[in-house]
């Protein structure tokens, strides 16, 4: 996808949720241009961008929030090797760099939390162990 596509999306997820929230008409264009301009910063122009849908993995479920409700807060551009660029979401972004969320998960485990609680794993685990 491009970036243009990309911006079409997201609105077009993000609406389906707007929907369920009680904004006013004015509200709601100030929102989407605000996640318009956000989006147009952080994509780049004239790539091509592979999505989450490109690296679905059987022990990964997307992140909910991140595809509906804070695309333009949560979902991350990431360089691939060979140049490719991907706009993912925190699970798959797990799947692609798990060297980087071994140790999270490492330190989450020691979370006061999940000392409190027992927890083998604290909910700030997440990403999802894969």
């Amino acid at each position: 996808m491009n970036k243009a596509e990309i911006i079409s999306k997201t609105l077009q997820d993000m609406r389906l949720n707007l929907l369920e929230t009680e904004l006013s008409v004015n509200d709601e264009q100030d929102e989407e241009g605000f996640i318009i301009s956000v989006l147009q910063d952080v994509l780049p122009d004239g790539v091509d961008i592979r999505l989450c849908d490109d690296f679905k993995h059987p022990n990964v479920e997307c992140c909910e929030t991140c595809h509906n409700f804070y695309p333009h807060y949560d979902m991350t551009l990431v360089d691939l090797p060979y140049g490719e660029k991907v706009w993912v979401c925190d699970a798959v972004k797990s799947v692609l760099h798990p060297e980087r969320y071994r140790e999270l998960r490492k330190q989450n485990r020691k979370s006061p939390r999940a000392r409190y609680f027992g927890d083998a794993k604290s909910p700030y685990s997440h990403p999802p162990e894969v």
